[in-house]
Formats: structure tokens, C-alpha cells, sequence
């Protein structure tokens, strides 16, 4: 068995979920959080909590990550379906972080807009295939 996709490696991005990295610093009680002097009073302390923590995040980070193919069926979509998708996302983000009911609902119309035309442009994008075959 040899690399797919004549001879080139597949890309991979990592894909971090922040809401799972969120659930893990709230955890207090962790070995390398432990391991932090409650009392700093010398430099080398300051630099063992500065590691300490660092590594910490790090770990937290990596086991929250996941790796996916880099490419991705949105870059196929026409560029009228790729904003509605970015002003999607920014009311997503609105409503995250100012929860009224006008956000709230201005969101949701916006979910219920795009897969709406994601969906018929698939039903187009395979009523063309069915004619070409």
C-alpha cells in the first residue's frame, strides 16, 4: 500500500475544542497545578510555576486536539453560501456573548437560512450529476 492520492500525503490541520480545553482548566486538582508553591518568594520558584503552568496548558491543549483532513467540502461552496455561512458564525458569536432574545433569534434564522441552502445547493449539485449520467 503506498500514499493515496498519487504519491502526496494527505494534509491534516488540528482542530481544538476550546469548550473541552474550558471544562479542563476549571479542574483546581491537578498534579502539575499542584506542584505549584502556594508561597513564591525566590526566582527559581517563579520560573518552576511559570513551567509548570506552561506545560500544563499544553497538555490540556494537545489532548483536546484532533486532526482532520485540511480539505473541506465549504471550499466548494459558491461564494453567496460562504457568506451567509461567515454571517451566520458572527451572529453565533453575537449571541454568545450578549444572549437577548434579538441575537438569539437572529442567530437561529441565520442557521435555519443556511442549511436551508446548503441543502438545495446539494439537491442541485447532485440533480446535475443524475443529468450528466
Amino acid at each position: 500500500m503506498g500514499i493515496p492520492d498519487g504519491g502526496r500525503p494527505i494534509s491534516t490541520i488540528k482542530i481544538t475544542d476550546w469548550k473541552r480545553v474550558s471544562t479542563a482548566f476549571e479542574k483546581i486538582d491537578t498534579p502539575p497545578l499542584n506542584s505549584i508553591p502556594d508561597d513564591i518568594r525566590m526566582t527559581e520558584e517563579i520560573d518552576h510555576a511559570i513551567g509548570a503552568l506552561t506545560s500544563h496548558v499544553r497538555t490540556v491543549v494537545e489532548k483536546c486536539e484532533r486532526k482532520v483532513p485540511a480539505s473541506s467540502d465549504r471550499r466548494k461552496f459558491p461564494p453567496d453560501i460562504l457568506e451567509l455561512i461567515r454571517a451566520k458564525n458572527a451572529a453565533l458569536r453575537r449571541a454568545g456573548a450578549y444572549p437577548t432574545p434579538e441575537y438569539r433569534s437572529r442567530a437561529r434564522a441565520l442557521q435555519l437560512e443556511v442549511k436551508a441552502r446548503v441543502q438545495a445547493f446539494r439537491n442541485e449539485s447532485w440533480s446535475d450529476l443524475r443529468e450528466e449520467i
